[in-house]
């Protein structure tokens, strides 16, 4: 289990087995996490990364509600992506907060569960080399 804080409350993320046996959240996770580790390696258009940026906040979202449901239960998915402004609202330009840190930190959960195994693995190094490289870039 991890969890995340927001406006200084502690949210903890925990995926059950069942949760995922109905849904196809697992497949549209894999698919975010191919698209944004390079996918084929070509180079996309800006409407095709528009939609791969939507792709993850409605992924991203989806999974928190789900990893939310059983330690702190919500009334509605809007709830989670208020949840998700806040997250932002937070961040710095030392600490930034945005989809790609949350999406890093619920993908990071999926990991240490063993949901995906060794594929999600490789991809969420590969995700934060990514960032880690942007972090240094915008201190540069």
């Amino acid at each position: 289990m991890t969890s995340i804080t927001i406006k200084g409350k502690e949210y903890k993320i925990y995926f059950s087995y069942n949760r995922f046996c109905d849904s196809d959240l697992l497949d549209r996770a894999a698919e975010i996490l191919d698209l944004v580790k390079g996918g084929t390696g070509e180079t996309k258009s800006e409407s095709e990364n528009v939609a791969v940026i939507k792709k993850m906040f409605l992924v991203t979202r989806d999974l928190m509600f789900e990893g939310f449901k059983k330690y702190n239960p919500v009334q509605s998915i809007s709830e989670i992506g208020d949840l998700m402004d806040d997250y932002f609202d937070e961040g710095t330009e030392n600490d930034p907060h945005g989809i790609s840190e949350i999406f890093n930190i619920v993908a990071g959960e999926l990991v240490a569960e063993g949901f995906f195994g060794q594929f999600l693995k490789t991809s969420v190094k590969a995700l934060e080399k990514q960032m880690q490289k942007k972090k240094l870039t915008k201190k540069n």
